[in-house]
């Protein structure tokens, strides 16, 4: 299974914190269980004691799954290597609990209210808030890691560009790409902004972003936390020596390996890359925050990257979460979903807030059309919403794709270029309640299949209309009680059985080498919990394949696996 091959957990340095202690190799975490006490984890860490006794005991990891997770079926993993089944107990271990939905907030309109009038805003941003300047996210279709598997056929993996192990064996891969992220080029977006209004207007309790590009600095925000470093400054690997990250800016321009002056050693940025210890001022601030947050939004970002990842489950309760997404996230329960591109959404919002959100509007559309006047610049400039989008009901939004699906059966062999454009995806994946499970099964063996994009998109699914072409520029649509769809939303909608899919990043679903993706680590060296790890799906996906296979609407096609859940209610 590539999902579950995939899966690693590495041990790496520590991050630059207060103390000035930075980069240096560790035997053992920085981090103590006492600094992890921001986690609501008594059980999670009941059982990792649970796991490490049996460990001690001569338990294979397998025996280990039985023992304490007796309900999840292993027949299907039995078969893998012992490293893999170390990946899955790690996973299994460290499983965020499920998130109860609020019932009382669900629609644009309640998004809109609880931002007037909370006082103390948690804002957790990704990579979807900078994309709009130029800078490519991570995992979407056509993000850093779907370019890197095409660019560097070398990787073992995409994620091992910024895997603590690989880089020190080999840096080049990573100065030969760390041009494109590398801070200086880029414009802060209407997302960045907004942080920074809700700041000045004292909503902001702290924005905790997991980007490296420092555009929350130069965009003045001061509550922020970078949770992943920054290229703000720099570490040698061999002596420690500290540096401006302006130092390096020349090397990586020109795509050469950064050498320390001293002592020659390799220069490597104070980011956090996977395997290394996120420092001390990260879980000092959860932990002071957690009990004040009265609101969570999640902006642009997969939640896939622990322990930020589990920010939204230490908090009450009974505090209303918000996800401004492209995709729904299958392993969290947001109260509110907007789906659709970071900036689009928040522009909508800061139109229906008015004040100094609108003038900040206002004054962003002015500075980018003067700055694109003067010079090309690397921002993408799609075109924007100059007011409020028009909200559509479900009924419309069906009409609309009812009027497709039958203009499409009648034109088959003329094909209209006003029309919706078919989805050209062969892989899709679940979506909860209103998103729904559509996986094309492939061959592992199939590398073609497996790795060409060109055969990608010349495989089409005629019953999949993209969603974005259906939503123009002045358009949202409400597809559900608690999902707002927005153009840019990376899903599109099924006509046969009237439900949304969403397409799945094709990086994820490549083997990997066991050498670079699969620990050797046992769990006492691993400390996961307090380190940045990847956190994949193939638990959540177990689990949905089994409903799956077990209930299954009629009209589901054979050769795509759905999630049960119900279909656009028209009476709505």
């Amino acid at each position: 299974d590539p999902e579950i091959s995939e899966m690693h957990i590495e041990n790496a340095p520590e991050m630059s914190d207060e103390s000035g202690d930075s980069g240096r190799t560790r035997t053992e975490s920085a981090t103590s269980v006492s600094s992890e006490s921001w986690q609501n984890n008594d059980e999670m860490m009941g059982n990792l004691r649970r796991a490490q006794g049996l460990l001690d005991q001569g338990a294979t990891p397998l025996q280990i799954i039985r023992q304490i997770f007796p309900d999840f079926d292993v027949s299907r993993v039995a078969m893998m290597s012992e490293n893999a089944h170390f990946a899955l107990l790690s996973d299994l271990l460290e499983r965020a609990p499920i998130r109860q939905k609020l019932p009382e907030f669900n629609s644009l309109a309640d998004a809109v209210e609880l931002f007037k009038t909370r006082k103390n805003i948690l804002i957790l941003t990704g990579a979807g808030v900078s994309v709009s300047c130029g800078i490519p996210d991570f995992r979407s279709k056509d993000g850093i890691y779907a370019r890197l598997r095409g660019e560097f056929p070398n990787l073992p993996d995409p994620t091992a560009m910024f895997d603590i192990r690989y880089f020190r064996n080999n840096p080049a891969p990573f100065y030969n790409f760390a041009r494109e992220i590398f801070p200086g080029q880029f414009t802060p977006s209407v997302s960045h902004r907004f942080i920074k209004e809700l700041e000045s207007a004292g909503r902001l309790l702290r924005n905790y972003t997991q980007n490296i590009d420092t555009l929350e600095h130069q965009t003045g925000i001061k509550r922020v936390v970078e949770c992943h470093g920054s290229f703000s400054k720099n570490t040698c690997t061999e002596c420690g020596d500290q540096t401006d990250g302006m130092v390096i800016r020349e090397d990586v321009l020109a795509m050469r390996v950064a050498r320390c002056k001293k002592c020659d050693g390799v220069i490597k940025p104070n980011i956090v890359f996977f395997g290394e210890d996120l420092g001390k001022d990260f879980h000092r601030c959860v932990t002071e925050d957690k009990n004040k947050v009265d609101l969570i939004v999640v902006i642009g970002s997969s939640l896939k990257v622990r322990p930020v990842a589990l920010i939204p489950h230490c908090v009450g309760k009974d505090v209303p979460q918000i996800l401004i997404n492209r995709e729904s996230l299958p392993h969290y329960n947001a109260d509110i979903e907007l789906l659709g591109n970071c900036d689009d959404i928040i522009r909508d919002i800061c139109f229906s807030l008015g004040g100094s959100f609108a003038e900040m509007i206002a004054s962003y559309d002015t500075i980018m059309e003067e700055k694109k006047e003067k010079e090309p610049v690397k921002e993408h400039h799609p075109v924007v919403s100059r007011n409020k989008r028009q909200l559509f009901s479900q009924q419309e939004f069906l009409n609309i794709c009812l009027r497709e699906k039958k203009g499409t059966s009648e034109s088959e062999d003329e094909p209209n270029l006003k029309r919706p454009r078919m989805s050209t995806s062969d892989n899709m994946d679940t979506e909860k309640d209103a998103f729904h499970d559509i996986q094309k099964h492939k061959s592992e063996d199939d590398e073609d299949t497996m790795n060409s994009d060109d055969v990608l998109k010349n495989i089409k699914h005629p019953r999949l209309l993209n969603i974005t072409d259906m939503l123009n520029d002045n358009k949202c649509v409400a597809i559900s009680t608690y999902q707002t769809v927005f153009p840019g939303a990376e899903c599109s909608f099924d006509l046969e059985t009237q439900k949304l899919v969403r397409e799945v990043n094709h990086y994820a679903r490549s083997g990997c080498s066991t050498s670079e993706s699969s620990s050797s680590d046992t769990l006492s060296q691993s400390n996961a919990i307090s380190r940045a790890q990847s956190m994949d799906d193939f638990v959540l996906l177990e689990e949905r394949q089994k409903l799956s296979s077990e209930q299954r609407s009629d009209s589901c096609d054979d050769n795509l696996q759905y999630e049960l859940s119900d279909p656009i209610n028209p009476e709505t």
